[in-house]
């Protein structure tokens, strides 16, 4: 049933008609328009806040009347729901995970067998710790070590840490969980195998130092030369040191 407030089209006039026309008063005129609809994109950050609202609400109907009432009084100016919907609707902010390296995926060339090879792409968003690597590899690799890099001087870098991962296949991305690399914000992440290939790019990136021979155990620092454009296929995962 259509609803105005006064007669409708009448000086006066105020309401909505169903749910497609509603007037509105400009100055001294009444005016007919499409009654807007509300959008809701349903965004995941609007579905999870409404899932934790629904969640206080659910936690503050299971309290008993002493629990309720025990939230009286404790904020001023405030119910005892109101009080405790507030304590409930803290906003955490997400954990926003470190990733630093140039994307894993399959590329126009490779790196050589014995070269410590370190990526300029991507440097570390965070201080913390490195959980996953994700590797894609040209030829299988044999005796693969990752590890984080920083910059002592102009194309020095000294490693900070790294793990042994060994033997990686040749059968698109591979992903390693589990491990433990200590990372800083702006560090790089590099490698050494003994054998096989890793993929490359040589354009259209940043670029890559590379130094033949192993420079990959903690505390190792070396003079490398630098390959601007390039982009190897390892990537760390990891969260922010509490």
């Amino acid at each position: 049933m259509a609803l105005t407030k006064t007669p409708f089209l009448s000086l006066g006039s105020r309401g909505s008609i169903g749910k497609t026309l509603t007037t509105q008063k400009r100055g001294s005129k009444t005016l007919l328009r499409r009654k807007p609809i509300p959008t809701d994109p349903k965004s995941p950050a609007q579905l999870t806040w409404r899932q934790v609202y629904r969640d206080a609400v659910a936690s503050w109907n299971s309290l008993t009347t002493e629990e309720k009432e025990a939230w009286r009084g404790i904020c001023p100016r405030l119910t005892a729901y109101q009080c405790f919907m507030r304590s409930e609707l803290v906003y955490v902010p997400p954990i926003i995970p470190i990733d630093v390296g140039a994307d894993a995926i399959d590329r126009a060339s490779y790196v050589a067998t014995r070269y410590t090879i370190i990526d300029k792409n991507n440097p570390a968003n965070a201080s913390g710790i490195l959980h996953t690597v994700k590797v894609y590899a040209f030829i299988d690799l044999n005796g693969l070590r990752v590890g984080t890099f920083y910059l002592t001087n102009i194309n020095k870098l000294k490693c900070r840490d790294s793990v042994l991962i060994g033997y990686v296949e040749n059968k698109g991305v591979r992903t390693f969980t589990g491990l433990s690399i200590a990372v800083e914000a702006g560090d790089y992440i590099g490698c050494f195998y003994t054998s096989g290939n890793i993929e490359r790019d040589i354009e259209g990136f940043v670029g890559i130092w590379g130094k033949y021979n192993e420079y990959i155990d903690p505390g190792d620092e070396a003079t490398y030369t630098f390959y601007a454009g390039d982009a190897i296929s390892l990537y760390g995962i990891g969260e922010p040191a509490a």
